[in-house]
């Protein structure tokens, strides 16, 4: 279809230990069309942060096949791959491990720019202020470093890094489940807004249904490795399919919204 952005066709991803072989993704298709969200759920273990780095190409599958706007890539030189890179980026669970200690807010995001050779330090600067602007963060505040800010704005700062370089897809590793509840919602409003404002499409992987029931318009549901369910985001949750579905869906635990970190 011509509104995939990047599609992943039954990968399975082995992984050789002293134990034994370890399955963490058995033979699994999941797409991202251009502009969705893909929520992609399951129990720590179930496999579904190891697909995100398949879909990444951060890994290689150990058989399938994962294309970025149609272009396959395993197969794809390095230099293409890297010119690649800065279209499909990532943000981690904790903001705080993500960012750079010791370079302030408004030198965090501004380091993707530098290392990609985009614009002058000058341009640079205007830039990584309009993007800490456009995330919530006082640009007063921008020469302070990430542990001056509380775990809701260093994750703000984080989102702000990710968009530096104008991606198309934003891959988001447990972007909420290390920040207060009340303080989860607005950073999902956040995403929300940046979808409609940017265009982006996002691949949210979370353990947490209510989360993904905010944000996404399909959710894929892990187990032990493989896509046990797939379905938009409304008859996943009024209608689930699947038993390990179900018990993720009476574990749902509600977002409220409060004041903005």
């Amino acid at each position: 279809m011509p509104d995939e952005l990047v599609r992943a066709e039954s990968v399975t991803k082995v992984f050789r230990t002293r134990a034994g072989e370890v399955r963490a993704v058995d033979d699994v298709s999941l797409t991202v069309h251009r502009g969705e969200t893909l929520g992609l759920v399951g129990e720590s273990g179930s496999g579904k942060s190891t697909m995100a780095r398949l879909m990444m190409g951060l890994q290689t599958p150990t058989s399938g096949r994962v294309s970025f706007d149609g272009r396959d890539l395993g197969t794809l030189p390095a230099r293409e791959l890297r010119m690649l890179r800065p279209r499909m980026q990532m943000v981690f669970q904790n903001p705080y491990g993500s960012l750079l200690p010791h370079f302030s807010a408004i030198g965090n995001v501004m380091e993707p720019l530098r290392l990609h050779e985009r614009g002058d330090k000058e341009s640079r600067r205007t830039k990584a202020l309009e993007l800490l602007e456009l995330v919530g963060i006082n640009t007063g505040h921008a020469e302070l470093y990430p542990r001056q800010f509380s775990g809701g704005q260093q994750q703000r700062i984080a989102i702000a890094r990710a968009l530096a370089l104008e991606p198309e897809l934003l891959v988001c590793d447990e972007p909420t489940s290390s920040l207060d509840v009340s303080i989860q919602a607005q950073i999902l409003e956040l995403f929300t807004d940046l979808r409609n404002r940017l265009g982006l499409s996002f691949l949210f992987i979370s353990h947490n249904l209510a989360v993904v029931e905010r944000l996404a318009d399909r959710v894929a549901v892990m187990n032990k490795g493989r896509l046990v369910e797939e379905n938009t985001t409304e008859s996943l949750f009024h209608s689930p399919q699947d038993d390990y579905t179900r018990q993720l869906l009476s574990a749902v635990l509600p977002i409220r919204q409060d004041s903005a970190p």
